[in-house]
């Protein structure tokens, strides 16, 4: 008796809104290549050292996919508070803090812990990207 089996499509990342949860700020970068990453880690290191001095903010780097890499922001106390340092550096990002790399090859979003670690398993950054749409419409697109 062999018994068929159907292939499996894999189950659907399901990602948790919780806005009162500590959040990261991400800055997704596409197709960028890892001497830019570095870089982009350095720029944003030193705009926040000198616009954020009363704050540590740990900036990291993570690996999505082949293509996608993340620049991790921590630590901001909640949603809202990861959304207003975004809603403020993306005014200078293109000219102050990074101006050498396109700003096709990035996007701002912001991540809880729980949702990264599901991100970084299932690898669906777009999955990721209307569910930040869907959860912040007004501030996130």
């Amino acid at each position: 008796d062999s018994i068929q089996t159907k292939p499996v499509a894999p189950p659907k990342v399901v990602f948790a809104l919780d806005a009162a949860a500590p959040h990261f700020v991400a800055i997704i970068m596409d197709k960028v290549d890892g001497v830019f990453i570095n870089e982009a880690k350095n720029a944003f290191n030193r705009y926040n050292k000198q616009n954020y001095y009363n704050k540590v903010i740990d900036i990291t780097t993570e690996a999505i996919s082949d293509t996608i890499r993340v620049v991790l922001m921590n630590s901001f106390e909640n949603a809202e508070t990861a959304i207003a340092y975004i809603e403020k550096v993306r005014k200078v990002t293109a000219t102050e803090i990074i101006p050498w790399l396109s700003a096709a090859k990035y996007s701002f979003g912001i991540i809880t812990s729980a949702n990264l670690e599901l991100l970084k398993n299932s690898k669906d950054i777009l999955e990721y990207r209307k569910f930040l749409a869907q959860s912040f419409p007004e501030k996130l697109n």
